[in-house]
Order: C-alpha cells, then structure tokens, then sequence
C-alpha cells in the first residue's frame, strides 16, 4: 500500500512539473493575484471517497475558498456537509480542511489537512443486525493528490485521502476495525 501511495505522489508531482513546461496555461498566475487576474477565488464541488475493503464511504458537497493566492502556490479552506455515508448505517457530518497547492498553471500537486466530524444517526452493526445508539464521531482527514482548477472552469480533483480517527470510532461498528481509514477521493465541481 506505502508503495502505491508513493508511485500515486511520484506521479502527481511529475505530472504537475511537466505539464508547467510545456504550457498548458498560456496565462500562469502573476506574482501579485489579484482578485480581477486568474486566481480561483471560490470552488463548489462535489467530492466521493471510497475505501475499498468493506466499501465504506463518504459523499460530501463542498466550498472550496482561496486565502493566499501566489504565483507557485495557493492555500485555502475547504468547508462542506457529509450526506450520505454507508450501506446500513447512516451519517451527516461537516468536514473543514486548509490545502497547500503547488504549481503555476491550473493542474497542481495538492496537500491538505484537517477534521471531520461526523454524527450517525442510524448505527447499524453488520455482526448482530442490530441499530446501535446514535453517536458522534471525530476524525483526522489528509488529502494527497491533483487538482485541476481554472476561474469559471469545471474543478477536479484526484487523490489519496486517509481519514485517522480521534474520538469514539469503537463505538460504530463499520468504523471499529481500525483507526486508519485509506480512502481514494474524486471531486467534480465547478471554480468562479
């Protein structure tokens, strides 16, 4: 699995490093981005991650909002609502997360970091065929992977998107078997 997640970064910084040389952008963000230049501002998207054992996922609507807008890089917020969850089991939640990315035209190498919170209100153990209690849950969410976004342009994303849990993951079962959840995410969305 290490192996994969390296080949996936490997791949992604190469991708964004040659795709800056030949061009793809004719018109690469100034030193001084502006809010009239081509920086992004402002993202809605619509983001699935899926773990591949036991086929847990989430699908989450998204705002994407860029604080520092640079010639290289960007840094921004990313605040959303979680919809839809599980089979059995089902969730709401807000995921909130501050990005890094790394590039000078619209495709960059993108790092992020931050939580989501998450409340089952339907908590179905697979084992008994039971609902279990309502409960909360607290996790870690990173992000590695591409993005693609260029001012009143469709918004794409591609990447690895572990989320770690930190609060009360024992007590709902889909989440139970471990800590580390590896998740590969896909966002679509649209940038103005």
């Amino acid at each position: 699995m290490k192996k994969l997640i390296l080949l996936c970064c490997l791949f992604a910084i190469s991708f964004t490093v040659f795709s800056q040389q030949d061009g793809l952008d004719p018109r690469p963000r100034p030193k001084n981005c502006e809010t009239e230049n081509i920086c992004p501002r402002n993202s809605l998207f619509l983001e699935g991650n899926v773990r591949i054992k036991n086929m847990f996922g989430l699908v989450s609507l998204n705002w994407d909002h860029t604080l520092v807008c640079r010639e290289k890089y960007l840094l921004s917020f990313i605040l959303g609502a979680d919809f839809y969850s599980f089979k059995k089991p089902k969730a709401a939640g807000i995921p909130l997360s501050l990005n890094l990315m790394i590039g000078g035209g619209p495709l960059m190498f993108e790092l992020g970091l931050g939580v989501n919170y998450l409340y089952f209100y339907k908590n179905y153990d697979e084992t008994t065929k039971l609902t279990d209690p309502k409960e909360s849950y607290l996790g870690m969410i990173g992000n590695v992977g591409v993005r693609y976004e260029m001012l009143h342009n469709i918004f794409l994303r591609l990447g690895y998107t572990p989320m770690y849990s930190l609060m009360n993951y024992k007590s709902i079962p889909i989440l139970a078997s471990k800590k580390l959840n590896n998740m590969f995410g896909l966002s679509v969305g649209y940038t103005f």
